[in-house]
């Protein structure tokens, strides 16, 4: 199934909660496993992803370090205003080794034109996320 929000594939992240510009959000999408997005603090953080093209979302695959909990949402909307929870799941404490969670979701058939990476908590003041795929 292909990736719906890899850079590559027309996907966009239109907005990130903590800028470092060493650690840019569209690392998480640009298919290079060494780059990626890092938090300046403080949780939640959120990643507001837009898909090449409106889809139903079947399963969000994500690669981090040092991610407590995170939830996965949806809008079908023309603006991403009003979305629905799709997922949410927790991840183990790896002593900030790479992490990576498969996040089967439900609750939604309709067509999705974005998807929103809700970091809910985390194991140190600090996150980062290095890939996400939207399947």
């Amino acid at each position: 199934m292909p990736d719906l929000v890899s850079k590559k594939n027309g996907g966009k992240v239109l907005m990130i909660s903590s800028l470092d510009q060493g650690h840019p959000g569209d690392n998480i999408i640009d298919g290079n496993d060494s780059s990626y997005w890092i938090s300046t603090g403080l949780y939640p953080q959120e990643i507001l992803l837009q898909l090449s093209n409106p889809a139903p979302v079947n399963n969000v695959k994500i690669s981090t370090t040092n991610v407590k909990t995170v939830r996965i949402e949806s809008c079908a909307e023309e603006n991403p205003v009003n979305f629905k929870t799709l997922a949410e799941g927790d991840l183990e404490e790896s002593s900030g080794r790479l992490q990576l969670k498969e996040l089967p979701c439900y609750g939604s058939s309709e067509p999705a034109a974005y998807v929103k990476v809700m970091i809910l908590s985390g194991w140190s003041d600090f996150c980062s996320v290095h890939k996400v795929q939207v399947e």
